[in-house]
C-alpha cells in the first residue's frame, strides 16, 4: 500500500501556480474530492459530472494568472479557502443556469435538427430533454454542435477550450442527455 503524499498548504499553493501536476492531480481529485461531492449532491442534485465540476473550478481559478490563490492569505486551510469559493461559486453558477435559460431556445436555432429529424415528436422530446440538462456548457455543446452544426474549431474557441476537451465534453453532453431522456421516457 502505497501512501498518499502530504502537502503543507504553501507546497500546494506554489505547485499550483508552477502547474505541478502531481501537486494539482493530488488537491484537486484527492483532498477536495468530499467537497465535490458535496456541491454535486447538494447544489446539482447529482446531475452533474465529478470532473466537470474539477474543471470549471480549476477553469474558474486559473483565470488571471490564478488571481484569486494567489490571493490565498493562509488564514484558514486551504482546503477551507477553496471548499467556500468552490460553493459560491457553483451557486452562481446554477443560479446562472435557472435564470438564464431560455424556453425558446431552440425554437430560434433548432430548425436544422428539425428538418433533419422530420418529426415533430421526437424534437419536442429532444427539447424538452435539453431544458433538463443541469450543465450549462453540456446544454451549450449539444446546441451548438447537434442542432446548429457548428464548426468544433469555433465552438472551442468561443468556450477558451481546445478542440479535443471539446469532444471530451461532446461525449459527456449526449450521455447526459441520454439518461436524461430514458429516465423521462421520451423514447417511444
Amino acid at each position: 500500500m502505497t501512501q498518499t503524499p502530504k502537502y503543507s498548504d504553501t507546497q500546494i499553493v506554489n505547485g499550483i501556480l508552477h502547474n505541478d501536476q502531481a501537486i494539482i492531480q493530488h488537491f484537486f481529485f484527492k483532498e477536495c474530492k468530499p467537497m465535490f461531492e458535496y456541491i454535486a449532491h447538494a447544489i446539482f442534485d447529482d446531475n452533474v459530472e465529478r470532473n466537470e465540476l474539477v474543471n470549471e473550478l480549476f477553469l474558474y481559478l486559473q483565470h488571471n494568472d490564478w488571481h484569486k490563490v494567489r490571493h490565498f492569505d493562509y488564514r484558514s486551510k486551504l482546503t477551507t479557502w477553496v471548499s467556500v469559493v468552490a460553493v459560491r461559486f457553483f451557486q452562481k453558477v446554477r443560479m446562472q443556469m435557472i435564470e438564464t435559460t431560455p424556453i425558446d431556445a431552440l425554437n430560434n436555432q433548432g430548425s436544422i435538427y428539425k428538418d433533419a429529424l422530420g418529426n415533430e415528436k421526437i424534437y419536442q422530446a429532444l427539447y424538452r430533454a435539453i431544458q433538463q440538462m443541469p450543465n450549462p456548457r453540456y446544454k451549450k455543446v449539444i446546441i451548438e454542435l447537434e442542432l446548429n452544426q457548428s464548426k468544433p474549431e469555433i465552438v472551442a474557441k468561443s468556450m477558451n477550450i481546445t478542440v479535443d476537451n471539446l469532444y471530451n465534453i461532446r461525449r459527456r453532453a449526449r450521455l447526459q442527455l441520454k439518461t436524461i431522456m430514458l429516465k423521462g421516457g421520451y423514447y417511444a
